[in-house]
């Protein structure tokens, strides 16, 4: 994991000082401005269909596939496979979205809704709704799992969508729209706040990545690599007893330690 840390690392702090840079000359005649725009176009974190999206999708891929991993280990041993199986759906969803950008369409919502977005971003407000939708469906799902790997997918969750919605909703107003073609000056607090929203996004991705990767264990066999659990995904499930037994149980506790009421003893016969 710590390689995947170091490249989110370097593609946030690449990106924000290239942007940085590249408005800095932005209106100087004598350099290649077109040429300027391209390259920083490649690392720019607030752009599309470039490196620190590829990444981005890269991650959620990964986590679906370790969470789809883990499932069907657990439907290969007979017990319970929906509780990382919906979370393996919920991440493929996120890393096509990611990669295709189709939250942006909520925008066509939010104006055929009028639901007024409070910033230049209309997709937050409908987009935050489908967030809420998604969040209660996995914290359904995060009950039936085991207290550290729940507490963990919980915690990257809200790093994630910290950044997602919560940096969005603050970086907002702070975007300066475009004339034409040309790429607006982004002030410095608009550029380090989008720093922060990719930043997050991908340090909840990976949170979620590494807590999902400890539960798998790779070994290499005579016959092939084989994949197993190190650890048990999912929270221990109590015997269940009827109610009629436990009655009775809760009875036997009230009438002594033994589970027998104390005999009264007999009168001893005087001859």
């Amino acid at each position: 994991m710590r390689p995947l840390a170091v490249v989110a690392l370097v593609l946030v702090v690449v990106g924000t000082v290239v942007r940085k840079a590249v408005d800095a000359v932005a209106d100087r005649p004598d350099l290649p401005q077109t040429w300027l725009a391209a390259g920083a176009r490649l690392v720019d974190l607030d752009a599309e269909a470039n490196v620190p999206t590829w990444f981005s999708t890269l991650l959620l891929a990964l986590l679906a596939a370790a969470c789809a991993v883990t499932g069907l280990l657990l439907r290969a041993r007979g017990e319970r496979s929906w509780p990382l199986l919906l979370p393996a759906l919920v991440a493929a969803a996120m890393s096509l979205d990611e990669l295709a950008q189709l939250h942006e369409d909520l925008q066509l919502l939010s104006e055929r809704l009028d639901l007024g977005s409070p910033n230049a971003f209309g997709w937050v407000v409908p987009g935050a709704a489908v967030a809420v939708g998604v969040g209660v469906v996995l914290l359904f799902a995060a009950r039936a799992m085991a207290p550290a790997l729940r507490w963990r997918l919980v915690a990257a969750g809200v790093v994630y969508f910290a950044g997602a919605l919560g940096v969005e909703v603050l970086a907002g107003p702070l975007y300066r729209p475009g004339q034409g073609d040309q790429v607006p000056v982004q002030s410095t607090l608009y550029v380090l706040s989008n720093a922060l929203e990719e930043g997050l996004e991908m340090a909840g991705a990976l949170v979620a990545l590494a807590a999902v990767l400890a539960l798998l264990r790779v070994r290499s066999t005579p016959q092939g690599v084989v994949v197993d659990l190190a650890r048990p995904p999912l929270a221990a499930r109590g015997p269940r007893r009827s109610g009629a037994r436990a009655q009775g149980d809760e009875l036997r506790g009230a009438r002594g330690d033994h589970g027998r009421a104390p005999l009264e003893e007999a009168p001893q016969r005087q001859r």
